[in-house]
C-alpha cells in the first residue's frame, strides 16, 4: 500500500534526504540494499525491460465486478461516481496504465474517506480516497497510483511472504513498489523526485488533520521510503 499513517512519524513533515538518512534504522538498512539490488541499474529502459517484466493476472469485467463487491464496506459504500475529482483521477490513472500496457485491465474506484489511502485489491481494483487525491498534484499522484499497480507484478512473491509471515519480504516489495513509481514517473517525462515531495506533503496533511493509523510491521517507514528513493533517483540515467 502506497500510504499508511503511523503516529510514530506524524512529527516528520518535511525531512531532508541528508537528515532521514541520519534517523535510518540500521536494522532496516538491508531491506533497502535488497530493494535496489533487485531493480539494479542501468539505461531507463533496460530497466523497465527487467521490472515490468513479470506476468500479471489479466482480470475480465465480470472478475472486476466481482472484486468490487468484495470491498470492505467502510469503502464500497462511498463510492464517487461523478465529478472533477473523478475526472481529473481518471485521467491520470489512465495515463499510468497505457504507460504499463494494461489500459482497461484494472478498475478505478474513488471512494470518500478523511484517510489519504490507496490499496490495491484482488490484483484488479486499485481504491484510492478522495482525501488522498485532493491532497497531490498529479505527478504525485500517478506515483500513488503506480505504486499501487506495482503490487500486481510482486502478487506471487507477497503471497509466499504472508503465507510464511516473512515481514522483511513485505517491506522490500514495498519498496520495489516505490521503485516502480518511480520509475514510471521518469518513463513519464516526469521528475521522479516529485515522489518523495508526495510522500512529505500526504505526512504534512497528516499532522494538520490530527489522523494516525498504527503502524504496520510490513511496510517500511517514511524515512526508509526517502532513503531509497533517494539513491535510485540517483542511479537513474
Amino acid at each position: 500500500m502506497f500510504w499508511r499513517i503511523t503516529g510514530r512519524l506524524a512529527c516528520i513533515v518535511v525531512v531532508s534526504f541528508s537528515q532521514a538518512v541520519g534517523a535510518a534504522l540500521v536494522h532496516r538498512e538491508g531491506e533497502i540494499e535488497q530493494a535496489l539490488a533487485a531493480i539494479g541499474s542501468g539505461p531507463t529502459e533496460e530497466m523497465k525491460s527487467r521490472l515490468f517484466s513479470e506476468r500479471i493476472t489479466v482480470f475480465d469485467d465480470s472478475l472486476r465486478a466481482r472484486a468490487v463487491a468484495t470491498l470492505p464496506a467502510s469503502v464500497r459504500g462511498r463510492r464517487i461516481t461523478q465529478g472533477k475529482l473523478l475526472r481529473r483521477v481518471e485521467a491520470v490513472f489512465n495515463r499510468v496504465l497505457r504507460l504499463h500496457g494494461r489500459s482497461g485491465k484494472l478498475e478505478l474506484f474513488l471512494y470518500r474517506n478523511d484517510l489519504p489511502s490507496t490499496m490495491l485489491w484482488r490484483g484488479c481494483v486499485v481504491a484510492v480516497s478522495d482525501s488522498l487525491a485532493e491532497t497531490l498534484y498529479d505527478d504525485e499522484l500517478a506515483g500513488a497510483l503506480t505504486h499501487e499497480l506495482g503490487h500486481s507484478y510482486f502478487e506471487d512473491e507477497m503471497a509466499e511472504a504472508r503465507r510464511t509471515q516473512n515481514v522483511f519480504a513485505m517491506r522490500v516489495i514495498e519498496l520495489k513498489c516505490d521503485g516502480v513509481a518511480i520509475l514510471s514517473l521518469k518513463l513519464l517525462g516526469r521528475g521522479p523526485v516529485v515522489y518523495v515531495r508526495g510522500l512529505q506533503r500526504l505526512q504534512l496533511i497528516t499532522k494538520r488533520k490530527g489522523l494516525s493509523d498504527v503502524l504496520f510491521q510490513s511496510h517500511p517507514t517514511l524515512v526508509e521510503r526517502m532513503i531509497f528513493s533517494k539513491r535510485l533517483i540517483e542511479s537513474l540515467d
